[in-house]
């Protein structure tokens, strides 16, 4: 069975082959950065098992690829930090954001739906009035962007656009020499926000193949206990598995993917997850 995973304290017993089930046996597939199997995944399903961005896997769904993913969360991230302006601004509350126009790699970008989603909830951002500039398309090609998204020329540089103010604002972008975080203090107010709402942000899932599902039915199950196994003594440092977890993580991103024309409907958990076993922990 072909993976493509990362190797992350949660699946090194998968790995190193510590953690292991009779009749599953892993080949492990280097990609690197792992961002790179997503397309090939959700398009191709190149792999039996691979590891996705969460909003990736739900216009897989959309687009009824054959892919089935399970609510293994992989990823989840510090995303506040991430959302940047050039060090010459002195624009510091995302609600004088509205009106302007922003860059991001992608606008299906699962850390861009969910800081978007944040810059709403948490600050009262409309959305609605920003413009924004992409540097790539989505990892499906039959999305097609909202009205406000406009690609950026091939030889453009986001980083060199937030530096020059060409771009109010950017998500995903490192801060470094002419580009700092756009709020003063990104991880306290990404905290207030998930303590407010409950939520902890979900980016990678697990998904596998659909055919191998229907083959065997059992083999949801027997991923989730490698999973379940492979965490180990990490305990609660690393994120649960299962709906019941993580579920206001899944209503909330479905709900902004919705709000922000990514899908056509807000999906539910059980929609996405239609084989899931829930968590034993």
């Amino acid at each position: 069975m072909q993976v493509a995973i990362g190797t992350y304290d949660h699946t090194k017993g998968l790995k190193d082959g510590t953690v292991k089930t009779p009749g599953v046996d892993f080949d492990f597939v280097d990609v690197s950065p792992i961002t790179r199997a997503f397309r090939p995944m959700a398009t191709q399903q190149a792999y039996d098992v691979g590891e996705m961005a969460l909003v990736t896997y739900m216009l897989a769904r959309v687009y009824k690829k054959p892919v089935l993913g399970l609510p293994i969360v992989l990823v989840r991230s510090s995303l506040l930090p991430g959302l940047v302006t050039s060090s010459s601004s002195s624009v510091s509350d995302p609600r004088e954001l509205k009106g302007k126009t922003l860059g991001v790699r992608s606008y299906t970008q699962t850390s861009g739906v969910w800081v978007r989603g944040i810059l709403q909830e948490a600050f009262g951002l409309d959305l609605g009035s920003l413009k924004w500039v992409t540097f790539e398309g989505a990892h499906l090609d039959e999305y097609i962007d909202p009205p406000n998204v406009s690609r950026a020329p091939a030889d453009a540089n986001i980083a060199e656009m937030v530096k020059s103010g060409e771009l109010a604002a950017a998500i995903g972008v490192p801060a470094g020499e002419g580009i700092r975080p756009f709020l003063a203090d990104p991880a306290k107010a990404e905290a207030d926000w998930a303590a407010k709402s409950g939520v902890r942000t979900v980016n990678h899932i697990v998904t596998v193949k659909q055919s191998l599902v229907n083959a065997d039915s059992s083999l949801p199950g027997k991923l989730t206990d490698l999973f379940e196994r492979a965490r180990g003594s990490n305990g609660a440092s690393v994120p649960p598995i299962g709906i019941e977890p993580n579920r206001k993580a899944f209503e909330a991103l479905a709900r902004f993917a919705y709000e922000q024309k990514i899908t056509p409907t807000k999906m539910t958990p059980e929609e996405l997850f239609p084989t899931a076993i829930k968590a034993r922990v």
